[in-house]
């Protein structure tokens, strides 16, 4: 189906009278040819015409597609599944898609996602990860020079494996340089602070504890919208993890209880597992450390 159509489609839907569709940025005997998909118009036009519509890119998107799923965002969702789940089987059968997406289209981001579940599958495995896999997204990242919501994704799932902390120190300072000037293009705050955790946690990990404490406040000060649960069960978390394994406060324990409590509440199994056993694993190891003395 062309662009126009889909526009066609949407705007019978919505019953939306053609003089307010074309606005003033088309001539209605121009609108009526690129409906037919007759002509193309420039990506100005085109945005105003969805804007006139009522609907942002991403439902025009659903639309256009007759709402099929995007495969690199389902099988991205199924491999943090597997991984999480450690279930090396789909995680092979991801990678094996992945690869023939890419030498099919030669879409950089299925070679991305097909390296990811060989470093998942590898860590599941407690084997030696290929540095080639890491270094390519490692670089694809460093070269990145604006940052948006699908770097900040790729760098959340395989921080792990970087083995550096200064560089992924240097990484998500290069990300907040560039993503927070587009931050009004995301409407959840999720994945940020999902990856200012687990930097945190890295952080906490190697007793670079000044540095945990200066991300915490960091994402403490962001405005969260009152719906954005899973976003302040995270800040939550985080605030608890500085409290007790930081500042040796008394309240830490609690916050971080209180966030896994949410996380049950929600049913959020698989993640409140693993959050499960970042707690044993990172207040086993931490007795606690005064910046301030």
């Amino acid at each position: 189906m062309s662009l126009g159509k889909t526009i066609k489609r949407i705007r019978k839907m919505k019953n939306i009278k053609l003089k307010y569709v074309c606005g003033n940025v088309i001539e209605m005997g121009n609108y009526w040819r690129f409906e037919q998909g007759q002509i193309s118009v420039s990506a100005d036009t085109f945005y105003q015409i969805i804007s006139n519509l009522n609907i942002s890119f991403e439902e025009f998107s659903l639309y256009h597609n007759d709402f099929a799923p995007d495969k690199l965002t389902e099988w991205g969702k199924q491999m943090i599944s597997a991984f999480q789940k450690m279930d090396t089987a789909k995680l092979k059968e991801i990678s094996y898609l992945a690869s023939n997406e890419f030498t099919k289209n030669q879409e950089i981001r299925y070679q991305h996602l097909y390296y990811l579940a060989l470093i998942y599958i590898d860590s599941i495995n407690n084997e030696a990860i290929n540095p080639l896999w890491v270094n390519q997204i490692k670089e694809y990242l460093m070269n990145c020079e604006h940052w948006e919501y699908y770097e900040v994704s790729l760098f959340n799932n395989v921080l792990f494996c970087f083995g550096d902390i200064d560089a992924v120190l240097n990484l998500y300072k290069r990300m907040n340089q560039s993503y927070l000037r587009s931050k009004s293009l995301h409407k959840t705050p999720n994945e940020e602070i999902m990856l200012a955790t687990n930097i945190i946690s890295m952080c906490i990990k190697e007793k670079a504890y000044f540095k945990a404490e200066e991300i915490n406040n960091f994402i403490q000060s962001q405005e969260i919208g009152e719906r954005s649960m899973f976003a302040r069960t995270l800040l939550l978390w985080c605030e608890g993890l500085i409290n007790k394994v930081v500042l040796n406060r008394d309240e830490g324990l609690y916050q971080i209880e209180m966030s896994l409590k949410i996380m049950e509440t929600l049913e959020m199994n698989s993640t409140l597992k693993m959050f499960e056993r970042w707690k044993k694993s990172l207040l086993t190891n931490n007795q606690g450390y005064k910046i301030f003395n």
